[in-house]
């Protein structure tokens, strides 16, 4: 098996990084979904996550790592699917997401080097100002891109969770991608 051709292929330096993460907190819309918000007649929203997605955080979970989202939208919708995920840090409507992750990094008193945001538009910049090790989807805002460690090769909503999960999971020699880093 060869390292598949449409992930980014992480440098020496970011697999160390990666490898030091216990925390991976996201944004939602732009990341876990693609941006897109349905909205009926009535009133009602959809969104549409990813299972694919889902699973590659469900393993991450399973190895031991923390996993949240700090979202400035309050959605009942990404409470329940996240609450599914079996997610401990859930932060829907948080208007200052900066002071949210300093909160979360205090609360698990992690040190330096620990902690990952995930984030697509500018509101994140402001989390990734706290946080260790800033990634971008590849849909993400330039500006957003240009702040960030590591700029994925798939978009948001359209498994570049995944991509991530399996980027983490190889540089902690987890999973079938690990030896493929060595």
């Amino acid at each position: 098996m060869d390292w598949p051709s449409d992930w980014c292929r992480p440098s020496p330096e970011v697999i160390t990084r990666l490898a030091g993460l216990e925390m991976l907190l996201l944004d939602v819309d732009g990341v876990l979904t693609d941006g897109t918000v349905l909205r009926g007649a009535d009133g009602s929203e959809a969104r549409r996550f990813s299972v694919i997605d889902g699973h590659g955080l469900g393993m991450l979970r399973d190895d031991g790592m923390t996993i949240g989202v700090v979202s400035r939208e309050a959605s009942e919708i990404t409470r329940g699917r996240m609450e599914k995920l079996q997610m401990p840090e859930i932060h829907v409507g948080a208007s200052d997401k900066a002071l949210v992750v300093a909160d979360i990094r205090a609360r698990h008193n992690l040190g330096p080097g620990t902690i990952a945001f995930v984030g697509d538009d500018i509101p994140d910049l402001a989390a990734f100002a706290e946080a260790d090790f800033c990634i971008a989807p590849a849909n993400a805002h330039p500006a957003v891109k240009a702040a960030a460690d590591v700029v994925l090769c798939r978009r948001g909503g359209h498994e570049a969770v995944r991509e991530l999960a399996e980027l983490i999971r190889a540089a902690k020699g987890l999973g079938p991608m690990a030896h493929l880093l060595s």
